[in-house]
């Protein structure tokens, strides 16, 4: 498996997964995406740096070329060693290690480049394979955030792991 930079041909992967109603709940999406829209966007990505945008997108890709998700880094901060992070895994390829595989990756790849201290993530208390993914990728819980998010219209808590240089 390896972490790449979006290209172009990921626009249709995005349009199935930003337009899957399941996940808006953990992606504060609210509306449909265009196949435009996000092809601009995939066209717009290559140009921006983290600095700039404090955001950066990675595909999850295995061996064999096959794209089977993606990591997302945002709310990224230089000066505090620091950024929030979200993970996709295509349903069909879910329950495999694949997503704790790409954490790591991503961890030594945001320590190496970019000097990062911390990664953290936002999971609904009721998203138990997320909270197990962060546990089994080195996270440690640090925090409840009550009435953190609205779905389904109603408030629900969020459970904050960080993972850290020291840990």
């Amino acid at each position: 498996m390896r972490l790449r930079a979006v290209e172009l041909e990921d626009a249709d992967l995005f349009y199935k997964w930003e337009n899957d109603m399941e996940l808006w709940g953990v992606s504060d999406t609210l509306r449909p995406f265009s196949r435009y829209a996000l092809e601009q966007y995939v066209i717009g990505s290559q140009n921006e740096s983290i600095y700039a945008t404090r955001q950066m997108r990675l595909m999850i890709e295995l061996e064999d070329g096959q794209t089977v998700g993606c990591v997302d880094l945002y709310d990224f901060e230089p000066r505090n060693s620091k950024a929030a992070v979200g993970i996709m895994i295509d349903k069909a390829f879910r329950t495999k290690g694949l997503a704790v595989q790409a954490l790591e990756q991503l961890w030594q790849y945001v320590r190496r480049i970019y000097g990062l201290n911390q990664l953290y993530a936002f999971v609904p208390c009721d998203n138990e394979p997320s909270r197990r993914l962060f546990l089994a990728a080195g996270y440690e819980h640090t925090a409840r955030l009550r009435q953190w998010i609205m779905t389904d219209k109603q408030y629900k808590d969020v459970d904050l792991y960080q993972k850290t240089d020291m840990k």
